[in-house]
Order: C-alpha cells, then sequence, then structure tokens
C-alpha cells in the first residue's frame, strides 16, 4: 500500500504525433493536470515529451533515476488527442506494459479523452489500471482511489496555471502553448470521441478571465507569444462566442498584451458571425480550424450527423479573409459510403471553397473510426468495419470508390510519404515542398477521379 506522506506522481505527456512537424507545441492540458495536483498538495513532477523543441528524458530514464532516489508511486498517463489512436497508440501501451515490468509496483492511470475512448484495449494490454471517467474500476489503495477521485473532479472546473515554476514550464520562448477556456462541444458528430471523458458530454464554459491571467503567465514565464486554445469548441453558441471573443480581447487590453500574442482556435461555424470575427481578430486571432467535414448535406447530416449551414460558413470564411484570419478547415472525403459520383462532386466543392484551406493531404482526409463512436456502431452495422487491437478501419462499400482510395493511397506511399519523412518545420524550405506535394496530390487525384467518372457514366 502506497504511504501518502512519501507517495509521488508522475505525470507523462507522451509523443502523440510523428510527422517532423508539431515540434514546439505544449500540450497545456498536461500543464492543466500538473497545476492541479500541484495545488492539491500532491508532489508531482510532470514529464512532456509532447513537446520536441528539445531532447526529452524517456520515461524509462525518468523513473529509473527516480528509482534511485525515492521513486514514483502512481504515473498519469495523458492521451487526448484522438488523431494518436492506432499505431502510435499501441507503441505507447507497449511502452507502458514494458514499464510496468521493470516497475511492477508503480500504479498507471489514464487520463483524457483518447484514455477513454480506448480504456478497453488499454487495461486488456496490460497498459493502465485505471482510466478517469473510464469503465468502474477498484483501486484497493487509498491513495491511488484519492487520486482518481481528485482527477475526475479536475475534469469539472477550471485550474489556474499560475501555480507553475520555472521548473514545471522548460519551454523556449519560440513554444505554440495551449489553453483552454472551455470544455467538450455542444455539437453531436457521430464520428466524434472529444466529451467521451465528460460525464454527461455537452459544452461546459470556463471563466475567461482566469484563462487571460494564465496566459499572461505564461508569457512573462517564458516569452512565448503564440498560443492555441484547445477547445473543441471555442464558442459554444453565438451568444456565448460573441460574449467570450469580447472577453478575450478586453482581457489582454487590460494586461497590456493587445497586439503582443497570436493565437488559434477551433471553432463551429455556426457559433460565428462576421462581428465576432472582428472581434476575435482584435484579440489577436489569426487561425480559426472549423469542421467542414463534407460539402455533401446527406453526408454531412446522415453519415455524420452534423448541422452545417453551408452558405453561413462562406460567409464566415469571407469575413475571416476579410480580417486576415486564416480559415484552417477539417474535411473527411473518404468514409464507407462514399461514391465515384459523390467524390466527383466534393471535389469540384473543395476548389470552389479553396483547397488551400484544408491542411491535410486528400489521402490522409479519412475517417477516423474511434471505439465507443456513433459511427463504429454504423459501420459495424453494415458489416464494413475492421478490427483488430489498437485498430479500426472501414470498407468501402461502393467498388469504384474503393479502387480510387486505393490508388491515391499508393500514390501517398510512394510520391509523398518518402519526402515527408524528412521535413521539419525549422526548415524553411519544408512548407515549400509540403505545399508542392498537396498541390501534386490535388492534380493527381482529380484528373483519375474525373476519368473514372467519364469511364463510369
Amino acid at each position: 500500500m502506497t504511504d501518502p506522506d512519501r507517495a509521488r506522481v508522475l505525470v507523462w505527456a507522451p509523443t502523440l504525433y510523428e510527422s517532423g512537424f508539431k515540434q514546439r507545441h505544449v500540450d497545456g492540458d498536461a500543464l492543466a493536470v500538473q497545476a492541479s495536483l500541484r495545488t492539491a498538495g500532491y508532489d508531482s513532477v510532470l514529464l512532456d515529451a509532447y513537446y520536441r523543441g528539445r531532447p526529452a528524458v524517456s520515461l524509462a530514464d525518468t523513473l529509473a533515476d527516480a528509482a534511485a532516489v525515492t521513486g514514483f508511486d502512481v504515473l498519469v498517463v495523458h492521451l487526448f488527442t484522438s488523431d494518436a489512436y492506432g499505431p502510435r497508440l499501441r507503441r505507447i501501451a507497449d511502452e507502458l506494459v514494458a514499464t510496468r515490468l521493470r516497475h511492477p509496483r508503480l500504479a498507471v492511470i489514464g487520463f483524457g479523452p483518447l484514455a477513454v475512448s480506448a480504456a478497453g484495449e488499454l487495461m486488456a494490454h496490460g497498459a493502465v489500471d485505471h482510466v478517469v471517467a473510464g469503465p468502474a474500476t477498484v483501486a484497493t489503495d487509498p491513495f491511488v482511489a484519492g487520486l482518481l477521485t481528485h482527477l475526475r473532479a479536475h475534469l469539472a472546473v477550471y485550474t489556474s496555471l499560475r501555480s507553475l515554476t520555472a521548473a514545471d514550464l522548460p519551454y523556449g520562448a519560440d513554444s505554440v502553448v495551449s489553453v483552454a477556456a472551455s470544455r467538450g462541444c455542444r455539437s453531436r458528430c457521430t464520428f466524434c470521441a472529444y466529451n467521451a471523458d465528460l460525464p454527461g458530454g455537452g459544452w461546459r464554459d470556463m471563466p475567461m478571465a482566469p484563462v487571460v491571467d494564465d496566459i499572461a503567465h505564461l508569457h512573462q514565464a517564458i516569452g512565448a507569444t503564440a498560443f492555441a486554445f484547445s477547445d473543441s469548441d471555442f464558442g459554444g453558441t453565438r451568444h456565448e462566442c460573441a460574449r467570450r471573443a469580447v472577453e478575450l480581447r478586453d482581457g489582454l487590453r487590460a494586461t497590456g498584451l493587445a497586439g503582443t500574442l497570436t493565437f488559434a482556435i477551433s471553432v463551429r461555424a455556426e457559433t460565428l458571425d462576421p462581428d465576432t470575427v472582428g472581434v476575435l481578430a482584435d484579440a489577436g486571432v489569426r487561425t480559426m480550424l472549423i469542421g467542414v467535414e463534407s460539402f455533401n448535406p446527406d453526408t454531412l447530416h446522415r453519415v455524420y450527423g452534423k448541422r452545417q449551414n453551408l452558405t453561413h460558413l462562406r460567409e464566415v470564411v469571407a469575413a475571416a479573409d476579410d480580417a486576415a484570419v486564416t480559415t484552417v478547415a477539417s474535411y473527411i472525403l473518404w468514409h464507407p459510403w462514399q461514391t465515384l459520383d459523390g467524390l466527383r462532386t466534393e471535389l469540384d466543392a473543395l476548389h470552389r471553397f479553396g483547397r488551400h484551406r484544408i491542411p491535410h493531404f486528400m489521402a490522409r482526409s479519412r475517417l477516423e473510426v474511434i471505439p465507443g463512436t456513433v459511427i463504429e456502431r454504423q459501420i459495424a452495422a453494415d458489416g464494413l468495419l475492421i478490427t483488430a487491437p489498437f485498430h479500426r478501419a472501414f470498407t468501402i462499400a461502393d467498388p469504384a470508390a474503393a479502387a480510387v482510395a486505393d490508388a491515391l493511397t499508393e500514390w501517398f506511399a510512394t510520391t509523398a510519404a518518402p519526402v515527408l519523412a524528412g521535413l521539419h518545420e525549422a526548415d524553411p524550405g519544408s512548407l515549400d515542398r509540403l505545399a508542392e506535394l498537396k498541390i501534386a496530390e490535388w492534380a493527381w487525384l482529380t484528373e483519375t477521379v474525373h476519368r473514372e467518372a467519364a469511364c463510369h457514366g
């Protein structure tokens, strides 16, 4: 049994992205977990491997060094992005299993929406003992039980980051630091798992004033000027979004940071209007990630369960262009029920919208099937789901669309992937090369789809 008077907690934010980009991004949600534990009196340390702007000490070395002193009793692994589901999560799970073999008395707790979505697989693999907000488990150790209770409560409140010291913030001034000003999302998209760790789902506003104070604290501590709100749904509703935009702008002005900091947000177009876009621009927002997902209304509603007014979307994008705010859109081109005619229609719509607004390659513009989501059940019901441990995929029902998808995958693997492996955000030429590859892919795909559609027509 763990002695609460000497118990130590290690919070581990593993690397979730394997590309050369996102090297200097700081996982602010992991910072919040560390701040919450620190404020509550826990003896905790944050090991941030998500940030790759400097060489990170490995989990194995951290635990080995600690074992020579007093050791750690509990490991909290922070798993927040569903993008890591699949091979990357499997490697993290394997690393946790190896860690537990070397440190058999170490209790491991999974935290974050990805941990909840993959809880069954993580526990069956032997990677974790408990998952916060996941399946009910019994913690026989009172310290572990109390820690689980604290972490569940943490999900429902805002935790200030101002208790973090320089030792907790070993980042450079060129870092992109994420902060959270809300949790969850009001939308109920069938494919989304970002509400998985919130009891009852929904969207939870957090007060903007302490968020601004935290941003000021982080700016002063490390000199960072680029921030990203980690909120899945920055606005919530159109009224709330307008209010929050004003509070962010006015709060930054009050701290003297107006014009000094820049921000990126993830926001639903339905929560925006041109006036709010202007206020956000005044606050320093330079990038907005908007979930478009599809320009096919039937796909939006029937497949993705998403309500999107495409006319309003275009008005919002036009307002962003006028305010010098870059619109970045997520898009899902490939799904189990895609057809060749659907591909041609969507590619034409994407061209009119602006292919440059979609950051990913079309080969990667693919539905990610996360365990426990509504769409996983729908795909399974149609007999199109492919499953394995830490793996969910699907078969495209239409043979013609499936053939194009396979050919594009092959093009990407032979033409783009070898080049991407050598790109890095620190290399000025990498962005140009990335753009050239995307242009080449777009040309290949549009020519192929229109040719195949003509043949089948």
